[in-house]
Order: C-alpha cells, then sequence, then structure tokens
C-alpha cells in the first residue's frame, strides 16, 4: 500500500491474530469434547459390564431430551458453604467451583436446569 506521496506505507494487521486464538479456543474445546466423548463411552461400557440394560440408555436419553426440549441451564452463582454457612460466589475462572473467602472450602456449583429439581441435581436426597 502507498500514501499519497507514493511512498510505501506498512500497515499491520492483527486480525489475523484474533483468528489465530479463535482456532486455538476451539482446538482446545474439541480435545476436551473427545476427552468427554472418551470418558462417556467408558461409563456406558462399564454400566452394561454391570448389568444394565443398554435399551434403557435409549429410553432415557428419549425422556430427558423430551423434558429438556427448550429448556436452558439455569445456572447458580451463590450458595452457602457447607462448612461455615456464608454465602460463596461461583468463581468465573474456574468452572463449577467456588472458594469460600472465610474458611477456604472450595464449594461445587453443579449445574442445574428447569426441568430438575435442585437437591436431586446436586446429588442430594430427596425431600
Amino acid at each position: 500500500m502507498y500514501d499519497s506521496g507514493n511512498n510505501p506505507t506498512i500497515i499491520i494487521d492483527r486480525s489475523g491474530d484474533g483468528i489465530a486464538e479463535a482456532n486455538s479456543k476451539i482446538g482446545d474445546i474439541r480435545s476436551d469434547i473427545s476427552d468427554l466423548e472418551i470418558k462417556l463411552q467408558a461409563m456406558y461400557r462399564v454400566m452394561v459390564e454391570q448389568g444394565v440394560d443398554p435399551k434403557l440408555f435409549d429410553k432415557k436419553i428419549e425422556e430427558v431430551m423430551n423434558e429438556r426440549a427448550g429448556k436452558k441451564p439455569i445456572p447458580k452463582q451463590s450458595k452457602p458453604c457447607p462448612k461455615c454457612g456464608r454465602i460463596v460466589r461461583k468463581n468465573g475462572s474456574a468452572p463449577l467451583l467456588g472458594k469460600c473467602m472465610y474458611c477456604g472450602t472450595n464449594v461445587p456449583f453443579y449445574p442445574t436446569f428447569e426441568t430438575e429439581p435442585e437437591n436431586e441435581a446436586e446429588g442430594g436426597q430427596p425431600g
């Protein structure tokens, strides 16, 4: 490119940096999905080996899909610390985890959905 005096002008285009960063993040996401796929396949195989009928998975998947049609996760942003009872906020830099400022306890934030009661989604006992 040249300026009005026909002298060469150097233009620094940083749009490639953003694309490279996005591609790197996409690669990380693909790797995470691949890891989860392997873990899920292993869990499925263990359950079948332990006697769970594979047809039950298909039935349960269909049931969950029907329940979740159009539903979105409701992220919980805070909850009481299980150790000291103080309110703990979800940590933006550590997915599904918060840390109590008062006692240092790590507090999990399991995702919940509109179709799931809170205590069941977090592994608690109903009632």
